[in-house]
């Protein structure tokens, strides 16, 4: 899926879709990657589940940008990512700086280490920062 062709969005759709693409075969553990633009709007998503990406784009980019307002009203320097774990997986939220702010959401199933999903994100977020 691909909203690529909005107006005030300009990205290489299928670059952008290769490289999640590429990502997903790399790493098993992963079940779910999204992009999205600061304000929540989806850009490109691959899942191995059935989701909603419009909806889970404004919520994920919601939940980061929170996550950064919290760690600066501790003092503390800009959020380099967000987490969220549950006993049915785990979810790592992001922040892509590219000539505008992204967001990266990617889900790993239960049995997949939080320290692999976040190495998985990270490099997925370093792989499309320059297609954006």
């Amino acid at each position: 899926m691909s909203d690529v062709g909005s107006p005030s969005v300009t990205v290489d759709g299928p670059a952008l879709e290769a490289a999640l693409d590429s990502v997903m075969e790399g790493s098993a553990g992963i079940s779910m990657l999204l992009v999205s633009t600061a304000d929540g709007r989806a850009i490109a998503h691959r899942s191995r589940n059935k989701l909603d990406p419009r909806r889970l784009s404004a919520m994920s980019n919601s939940f980061l940008t929170l996550g950064e307002t919290l760690s600066r009203e501790l003092g503390l320097a800009t959020a380099d990512y967000v987490t969220m774990s549950t006993a049915q997986g785990s979810m790592v939220l992001v922040r892509v700086d590219a000539d505008r702010p992204y967001t990266l959401a990617a889900l790993g199933h239960s049995d997949t280490s939080l320290a692999i999903l976040l190495y998985a994100a990270r490099d997925a977020a370093a792989r499309i920062k320059a297609l954006l």
